[in-house]
């Protein structure tokens, strides 16, 4: 049986109107070439599904049974086209989600919210990452999009940057840095530091080396701001953290320090040139909720 679309699509036609050349009209084809295209499909189900004479065209009983199933085929297609598009197009599907601790925690929810609601057919994976892999995902290929801090040296990256704040020095309370109002870098550099795990471009960010004539002296390594910070208020280093790090991990035994002559870190949601289309969309929505939260005076983190 070689039964086609076509002639799925001109049996309903004709069904619904009961008139050949309302549903040629329709079908933006000839008369003549409807009623061929019926006679085909009745030799090839070996039924008569209409009655016809010259002043009506009605169904047959097969041809009422024929036309429910003939419906649901039609729809079933259009739902798996409509699927199809949807799923092409980043609306339906999965979305693996990275974000980096304390990058943007202050928006992450309205973000995952908004997204919820914009598109309601994706379902969407939230994985957080600690320091020893700053790229939220990213570069391992476990998630799709993440909010991170650059750089992170990753080839064929695209960002929007969300917040840029200031990068401060974490010192211990009774370290001299910390009775400063401001220190310069240059101040900073025989110090030991707290420093990421790991190495790469992102480790050297935050220790200074771009501002180094020799290497930083690595003290202690740290996956979490808690670990971090901890180890500061035990004096066994400093370390540079974002400026909102202060209100977001103050604790006893640490100060925080502006830095003069040091550029500012942002925070930035992320994908590759590979992403699926559904990374692009939350990382323009992402773009939006916070840009509308930092006008309404919300702080940045």
């Amino acid at each position: 049986m070689n039964v086609e679309l076509r002639h799925l699509r001109a049996f309903v036609a004709v069904a619904e109107t009961a008139n050949f050349t309302r549903a040629a009209e329709r079908l933006l084809i000839s008369q003549p070439s409807l009623s061929y295209t019926i006679r085909q499909l009745e030799e090839q189900l070996g039924l008569q599904l209409f009655e016809r004479t010259t002043r009506t065209t009605a169904l047959t009983a097969a041809g009422q049974s024929f036309l429910i199933e003939a419906r649901a085929v039609l729809e079933r297609l259009e739902q798996a086209l409509q699927r199809a598009k949807h799923l092409a197009s980043g609306k339906m599907g999965r979305l693996r989600v990275g974000y980096l601790i304390g990058a943007a925690v202050d928006h992450v929810p309205s973000i995952l919210r908004a997204f919820g609601r914009r598109y309601p057919e994706l379902e969407v994976d939230v994985i957080e990452y600690d320091f020893s892999s700053p790229a939220g995902g990213l570069d391992s290929g476990a998630t799709d999009v993440a909010i991170i801090r650059p750089p992170l040296g990753l080839e064929k990256l695209r960002t929007r940057t969300l917040v840029t704040e200031p990068r401060v020095a974490c010192v211990p309370e009774r370290h001299p840095i910390a009775r400063r109002t401001k220190v310069a870098v240059s101040r900073l550099l025989a110090e030991p530091i707290v420093a990421a795990p790991g190495e790469g471009v992102w480790r050297d960010y935050w220790i200074l080396t771009g501002y180094r004539e020799e290497p930083a002296n690595v003290v202690y390594e740290a996956a979490t701001f808690e670990a971090e910070l901890q180890a500061v208020a035990l004096g066994r280093g400093l370390s540079i953290v974002p400026a909102s790090a202060a209100r977001l991990y103050a604790r006893p035994g640490v100060r925080f320090v502006p830095i003069e002559g040091l550029s500012d870190c942002d925070v930035a949601v992320a994908f590759l040139d590979s992403a699926p289309p559904s990374a692009s969309h939350f990382a323009d929505l992402a773009a939006r909720i916070v840009d509308a939260a930092l006008k309404r005076g919300a702080r940045p983190s």
